[in-house]
C-alpha cells in the first residue's frame, strides 16, 4: 500500500488563551475522563493490532488534535479542532486498510469491537463551558461477512430527543443520543446476531449517564434501540441510567454469570417528588442483571442480590 499521509492545517494549539479556574466540580468531573479515557487506553492495548507505518503520520496529526481538544478550555478554540480532528479522522477510515486501524494511541478516541470482529465502534465526546455540556460524536464500521467491505456510518447526535422517552425510543445513525462506547456484547438466535453496546454519557457537572444499547444491522442501515429488553413488564429499545455525577456507578458483562451486571440506583431522598431528580441517585449496595434468554431471544433484566444498608 502507498504511504498514506494528509497535509492538513494544524492550527496553533498554544493561542494565547485565558484559562479561567475551574470550581472544584468541573475539577472532579475532568479528573473523571481523564482516568475513563486512560483505561479505556491501557485495556485496549492487549487486544489491538500494531498500525501500519503507513498511517503514522496521519495518526501522530490525530493524537495532537485530539489532546488538545481534551484539554484546551476555550470553547471556540475546541470546537475548531475538533472540526479539524473529526474531518481528518473521517479521511483516515475512508482510505484503504483504514477500518482496520486500532487508535490505540489516540486517547481521545475510544474504540470498542466484538469478539467476532462485526462491529467495531469509535466515538469520542466534547467538553464545554466548563464541563457543563457534552457533545457526543462517533462511528460504527460495520463487516458482517469478511468477504464484503466494511460499511462505515457516521453516528449524529440528537441533543433535543425526550429523556422520558429513550428506553422506548427506536433511531438510527441520524438521531443517535449520544454516548462513549466502551464495550459490545454479541448473543446469537436463530442464526441472528444481537449486538449490545455499553455506553458512557456525562451530561452536566451534576449527573451522568450509563446505558446498555441494542443495535440491528440491516443491509440498508444500523437501527439503534431495538426493543429486545424486557423490564418494566414492556419491552424496552435500551437501558439508560442517570446519576449523580461524583458517584461511580458498574456496568460490566460478567463472563462468569454470562449476563451484563450493573449497580441498581436508587435515590438519596425518600420522597416521592425527588423522583427524577437523577443527582439524588447512586448505588444502593444491589445489583442487577441482564441476562439474555436462548430460547426467545431477549434480554430479561433481573434483581441478582441487595446488601443491606
Amino acid at each position: 500500500m502507498q504511504g498514506f499521509f494528509i497535509r492538513y492545517p494544524l492550527r496553533n494549539v498554544d493561542q494565547h488563551v485565558t484559562m479561567k479556574m475551574l470550581d472544584l466540580r468541573s475539577m472532579k468531573m475532568i479528573s473523571q475522563i481523564a482516568c475513563f479515557f486512560f483505561f479505556l487506553l491501557i485495556s485496549f492495548q492487549g487486544t489491538c493490532t500494531p498500525d501500519t507505518l503507513a498511517f503514522k503520520p496521519a495518526i501522530s496529526r490525530l493524537i495532537i488534535l485530539g489532546d488538545s481538544v481534551l484539554t484546551l478550555r476555550e470553547d471556540g478554540i475546541k470546537d475548531s479542532l475538533n472540526q479539524e480532528f473529526s474531518k481528518l479522522l473521517d479521511s483516515i477510515l475512508y482510505a484503504p486498510e483504514g477500518t482496520k486501524l486500532s487508535f490505540h494511541q489516540v486517547k481521545s478516541l475510544s474504540v470498542a469491537q466484538d469478539p467476532s470482529k462485526k462491529v467495531k465502534a469509535i466515538t469520542w465526546m466534547l467538553s464545554k463551558k466548563n464541563g457543563s455540556e457534552f457533545q457526543y460524536f462517533g462511528y460504527l464500521i460495520t463487516q458482517l461477512d469478511p468477504k464484503n467491505p466494511a460499511i462505515i456510518t457516521r453516528l449524529n447526535q440528537n441533543k433535543e430527543l425526550n429523556r422520558d422517552e429513550l428506553e422506548y425510543l427506536k433511531s438510527d445513525s441520524s438521531n443517535w443520543m449520544g454516548c462513549i462506547y466502551y464495550s459490545i456484547v454479541t448473543d446469537r438466535y436463530k442464526k441472528k446476531d444481537y449486538f449490545l453496546l455499553l455506553g458512557w454519557a456525562p451530561q452536566s457537572q451534576f449527573t451522568t449517564r450509563k446505558l446498555v444499547e441494542p443495535i440491528n444491522i440491516t443491509p440498508t442501515k444500523i437501527n439503534i434501540g431495538v426493543p429486545v429488553i424486557k423490564a418494566g413488564g414492556k419491552a424496552k429499545t435500551r437501558l439508560v441510567f442517570e446519576f449523580n455525577a461524583q458517584v461511580s456507578v458498574s456496568l460490566r458483562y460478567n463472563k462468569d454469570k454470562k449476563m451484563i451486571v450493573m449497580d441498581h440506583l436508587s435515590s438519596s431522598d425518600p420522597r416521592p417528588e425527588s423522583k427524577g431528580m437523577y443527582q439524588l441517585y447512586g448505588p444502593d449496595l444491589s445489583y442487577d442483571g441482564l441476562k439474555f434468554e436462548k430460547d426467545s431471544g431477549f434480554y430479561s433484566a433481573i434483581l441478582m442480590f441487595a446488601t443491606n444498608n
